[in-house]
């Protein structure tokens, strides 16, 4: 019963992140508009943050489940 428990954790925590990026996107055009690094608009990074968040959430669970 352990391993649907970290799946939901997971999912929770990433869901979080992409509401954040989906409420900044609707609400606050003008903070994602913003290029706090390199030139690179915020959401361009928000974006490309929750691939690799994606990814690494994924090979956690990976790691957990065996």
């Amino acid at each position: 019963m352990r391993i649907p428990r970290v799946a939901l954790w997971l999912f929770t925590l990433y869901l979080l992140v992409y509401v954040g990026f989906m409420t900044l996107a609707a609400f606050a055009p003008g903070v994602m508009a913003a290029t706090p690094v390199a030139g690179l608009p915020l959401s361009l990074l928000y974006g490309l943050t929750l691939i690799a968040l994606a990814f690494i959430l994924a090979a956690l669970y990976l790691r957990l489940a065996r």
